[in-house]
């Protein structure tokens, strides 16, 4: 029996010159499960991993802009408390965030 494979959606982000893919994490969750004779995949610690790299990559383009969290926040037009869990790794934010972040940062270095 044939299955009618659907498509994964997901949007593209680049933070210094690297290209990260956000997904759902249903569809991650999917695209990781175990398969019979592969060995087990642990979507949780792959999914954290993810998040983990991407706080850190944000918090090092934060530090090299010379930006607070709080100059960071206001110009990205997001709440301080927010950018501290992000780039703590304790939430995964999502695509338009990450956008509104990295353009705020790129305005601040164009200056």
């Amino acid at each position: 029996m044939k299955t009618k494979r659907q498509k994964t959606g997901y949007q593209r982000v680049c933070l210094d010159g690297v290209w990260y893919v956000i997904i759902r994490e249903d569809e991650f969750r999917e695209l990781t499960r175990p398969v019979r004779g592969r060995g087990r995949v642990d979507a949780l610690d792959a999914l954290n991993m993810s998040h983990q790299r991407l706080a850190d990559r944000l918090l090092q383009r934060r530090k090299e802009a010379g930006l607070t969290q709080k100059a960071l926040a206001e110009s990205a037009g997001v709440r301080v408390e927010t950018l501290n869990r992000i780039e703590k790794g304790r939430t995964s934010p999502d695509f338009r965030t990450v956008r509104k972040l990295v353009n705020a940062m790129n305005e601040h270095c164009d200056r």
